[in-house]
């Protein structure tokens, strides 16, 4: 996730500066050719349609982004979510249950789940983070399942039933568990359901043809300040279409993705806290005004 902060040029134009060198070429090619040959179809290409098209398509970048942005923060609640059900459950289990080796089992496996769930929505090898969180013969089980975090969650949720604890008492656990299984269910949705392509392909397709006709409505009237004046436009209609591409898949471990790694982070820095643990762990700092 970009931190919000001093906007640096070199920034914006790495964000689109490919397709804008690409628009700032053409650009300079179609004044060239208006200076030089002056063709007629300069003063003949219509103003009113490209104006109208240059209406539409914003229009339907920001309703793809708006889209976009409500996936990106109905994940971000879903973690929020996640983060108050694992506190409540730590607390649970450090006051109901029996003593304090069931209360520690409890918030270490949380801990191993939430770092499983995020590798698991990131479509990375958990291993090497599950190995000094859990046994080996729990890992070696783990190889040969498909959901790992679910796995872990279901187990878990077996663990508290081995203890005991009393059936109101277990009542207001089972709850706990249930949130954070509905969290999880919600992530994997947003995960496993990408926008209808035609919200990835016609985007593209409008505001790049869009870009490419600029030029040659703007020619007659800016001449040679036509690269100036295109390239500038072209550059917000690239900038929204890169945004709505960025935003609407928050779990791909990108820059503008939900920060699972300093969520998860803070999770186990309070779970293993309300367990009176010294584990020199600190928050995640961001690197570059990026928080992953």
């Amino acid at each position: 996730m970009i931190l919000p902060g001093r906007a640096h040029l070199g920034h914006i134009l790495r964000y689109v500066g490919r397709p804008l060198i690409w628009l700032l070429a053409w650009d300079v090619a179609v004044t060239a050719l208006w200076y030089f040959m002056h063709p007629r179809w300069t003063a003949e290409f219509p103003a009113l349609p490209l104006t109208l098209l240059g209406s539409a398509v914003a229009v339907y970048l920001s309703f793809r982004n708006t889209t976009a942005y409500a996936r990106w923060w109905e994940a971000r609640t879903l973690w929020g979510a996640m983060v108050n059900a694992s506190r409540t459950l730590g607390r649970e289990a450090v006051t109901l249950l029996p003593n304090r080796t069931a209360a520690a089992t409890v918030v270490h496996r949380q801990v191993a789940y939430v770092h499983a769930l995020r590798l698991h929505l990131r479509r990375q090898s958990p291993w090497d983070e599950l190995g000094a969180r859990l046994p080996d013969e729990e890992i070696a089980a783990l190889r040969g399942v498909a959901n790992v975090p679910n796995a872990i969650h279901a187990r878990t949720a077996a663990w508290i039933g081995e203890a005991r604890p009393e059936p109101i008492l277990l009542a207001a656990i089972a709850r706990t568990l249930s949130d954070i299984s509905n969290a999880q269910g919600g992530m994997e949705r947003i995960k496993n359901t990408p926008l209808p392509q035609q919200y990835a392909t016609y985007p593209a397709i409008f505001t790049h043809g869009f870009c490419l006709l600029l030029p040659l409505g703007l020619v007659e009237t800016l001449g040679l300040y036509t690269p100036l004046g295109s390239t500038v436009a072209g550059f917000l209609f690239l900038a929204l279409l890169q945004i709505g591409n960025d935003m609407q898949n928050p779990f791909e471990n990108l820059e503008d993705d939900v920060p699972l790694t300093t969520l998860t982070r803070g999770i186990e820095i309070d779970l293993r806290d309300s367990l009176g643990e010294a584990h020199g762990l600190e928050p995640v700092k961001p690197v570059d005004g990026i928080l992953w």
